[in-house]
């Protein structure tokens, strides 16, 4: 995926709506895009979020106390923003169903673009209140 395109796909997800090109630019300079095997584990219920993630290609299955409570495929989803941006352990399981290709943000990158750029950690608690508010 060329870097304008995967720009532009994560200045138009909701999480980085408010985001400055700048700190689009840090996030895609940390970030990485990986190619996604058949069954695995983005995401486990339970354990402290070290990344986010952005869904590029294929489908991802998402399972609450082992039961399926979601299917995400819809290109430029995130997941895993509220365990990253608050230290605390994920709600929920995210596993591929197929194989794919997702952006990957470490935990620490997202945090350093959040203090250098406010309007990113804005934008970032305003999407996470409305998902939030959606349970």
């Amino acid at each position: 995926m060329e870097r304008q395109d995967l720009a532009k796909l994560l200045s138009g997800t909701e999480a980085f709506s408010s985001a400055s090109p700048k700190a689009i630019e840090l996030l895609l300079e940390a970030g990485e895009v990986k190619a996604i095997a058949d069954s695995n584990v983005m995401i486990r219920e339970g354990a402290m979020g070290e990344s986010i993630w952005m869904l590029l290609e294929g489908k991802w299955v998402v399972n609450v106390k082992g039961e399926r409570a979601n299917e995400i495929d819809r290109r430029g989803s995130v997941v895993g923003e509220i365990s990253a941006v608050s230290h605390t352990p994920a709600t929920a399981t995210v596993k591929s169903e197929g194989e794919g290709k997702a952006f990957c943000i470490p935990q620490e990158a997202l945090h350093r673009a959040m203090t250098e750029f406010p309007e990113l950690a804005g934008s970032m608690l305003r999407s996470m209140a409305k998902y939030l508010g959606r349970l």
